[in-house]
């Protein structure tokens, strides 16, 4: 499949549709694969006031202050605020984060999950909400994320991190995907994307889904004890206790 050669947006493309979304009601934006796999996006999915059945089942083990990493336009910070639970929202687009104060969110940072160590707040329950832990980008980035995160939380703090099995999947452009994966001696749950809205792109960036046994491996080296895996289709949270 050919890769068009869009300009890159001279800005937060991530934070111009969500506010596109919010001040105009723009349906969706699209994520393309670097081996070409583009998918369309439905904005409204950010949007959400009630969280589904997987999402509800993982919240019932927040405790303490929330610290919501990738809070986007903030529907983990209003539900969680709804519940009359203390949490702070961070996240790298300031777009995202305007549009999370407009919608009620009391506190919502610009703030990259890398600039944790200079937090002084100590939290008890981390959240990575919509496939989140994939973030950090890679097997390696992921362990020092987990580092980071052991540094801002309390003493029994809790880990409830979203992820997707990528091998839960009979997609023959997703099985492909994985053989080319293993041919370039890249972890089968890589993924190389970008955004792709209004004409206009992103730089490629790296994100990660985790098979469930992996991801309990790279916790476990990391200081975070793993307890529980809720599973819905290969969607699924892992909840970890810290060491």
């Amino acid at each position: 499949m050919d890769i068009p050669d869009l300009p890159i947006y001279d800005g937060d493309l991530w934070g111009r549709f969500y506010l596109d979304y919010f001040e105009k009601g723009t349906p969706s934006y699209y994520l393309r694969r670097d081996d070409g796999c583009l998918q369309e996006m439905s904005i409204a999915d950010y949007f959400r006031s009630e969280l589904n059945d997987l999402e509800s089942r993982a919240m019932e083990r927040v405790r303490g202050h929330v610290l919501d990493v990738g809070c986007g336009v903030g529907a983990g910070i209003l539900w969680l605020q709804r519940q009359g639970i203390a949490v702070t929202g961070i996240d790298i687009s300031p777009g995202a984060i305007e549009v999370a104060g407009k919608r009620g969110a009391k506190d919502a940072r610009i703030m990259s999950l890398w600039d944790l160590a200079n937090v002084e707040e100590r939290f008890d329950t981390v959240t990575f909400m919509g496939n989140n832990m994939a973030i950090a980008g890679s097997l390696e980035r992921t362990g020092e994320m987990l580092d980071i995160l052991r540094g801002v939380t309390n003493e029994g703090a809790v880990l409830i991190g979203n992820s997707v099995d990528p091998t839960a999947t009979d997609e023959p452009s997703h099985l492909a995907y994985h053989k080319w994966n293993a041919e370039r001696g890249r972890y089968v749950g890589q993924v190389t994307i970008r955004t792709e809205y209004a004409g206009f792109t992103e730089p490629w960036f790296d994100i990660v889904l985790f098979e469930p046994e992996v991801l309990k491996s790279i916790c476990k080296d990391h200081g975070w004890e793993p307890r529980e895996v809720i599973d819905s289709g290969g969607r699924y949270f892992l909840i970890a206790d810290k060491a």
